[in-house]
């Protein structure tokens, strides 16, 4: 039995860090399925470990697990957990299944791995309204895309080329559950894009065979417009609002 309050909120803050501990658990089987050459699977225990994600932060703070667990950094456990997730494990991917040509399966998850490295321990990775700067390291949701689109090495070798540069470049990305400005609808949208992007993983996103593949894809391709069109919209407000101080500037 639990004496007081304190000690179940102790007893919270720690099943939150267990919770966040068990992407890793996730990330662990989308290995094994990667070694059983199931790519279909290293997408849903990728999946897995990405709800995990999105939900243990929003739990950390509910429950004020830095208050009653001190001596553990949440942000430090989630970022190592991010980093074998979205990080090495898309790496491995990227080498095991030949997504780009040769000597390529082993250059880009190499770049990949020293990049995401420095963009993790950069201080000044995200905006002060919490965008990230330049392309996040969210190279599992990039590889679902190419896997899903089934593109040739060429292609998905430009398209990750492309992406590796954008990491230099300030354009601003949003983060799904921390831009307060759009989180009740970026919340809403990241929820259709996880059930949707579900199903055309489990079926196919060339099978259309009925309605409800219609209705789905209909659903993943608004929820990727919605996100596209809000990193179009901050980068020409960002344009715009250069252009307007420095003409403001001029004539002062």
């Amino acid at each position: 039995m639990l004496k007081n309050k304190k000690e179940l909120d102790i007893l919270r803050a720690w099943s939150v860090h267990l919770l966040t501990c068990s992407g890793l658990i996730a990330g662990f089987f989308a290995i094994t399925c990667i070694f059983n050459n199931n790519l279909t699977s290293v997408f849903l225990f990728l999946g897995i470990a990405l709800l995990i994600d999105a939900v243990d932060g929003t739990l950390a703070r509910k429950l004020r697990v830095s208050l009653f667990v001190k001596n553990i950094d949440g942000k430090m456990l989630d970022s190592i957990i991010d980093f074998f997730n979205y990080i090495i494990i898309p790496s491995v991917v990227i080498y095991w299944f030949k997504f780009v040509p040769t000597p390529f399966e082993i250059i880009i998850p190499s770049i990949i791995l020293i990049i995401s490295a420095i963009s993790y321990s950069n201080t000044n990775l995200m905006t002060s309204d919490n965008f990230y700067k330049g392309f996040p390291c969210i190279w599992n949701i990039l590889l679902f895309y190419l896997y899903i689109f089934d593109l040739s090495q060429v292609y998905n070798l430009f398209i990750i080329s492309i992406c590796i540069l954008l990491k230099f470049i300030p354009i601003k990305f949003i983060h799904p559950l921390r831009v307060n400005k759009y989180k009740n609808y970026s919340f809403t949208f990241m929820v259709l894009w996880f059930i949707s992007s579900l199903k055309i993983l489990l079926s196919s996103l060339f099978v259309l065979n009925n309605t409800f593949d219609y209705l789905f894809l209909g659903i993943w391709l608004i929820s990727n417009m919605y996100f596209i069109y809000l990193t179009i919209y901050e980068l020409y407000r960002y344009v715009f609002k250069n252009i307007y101080l420095k003409m403001k500037k001029q004539n002062s």
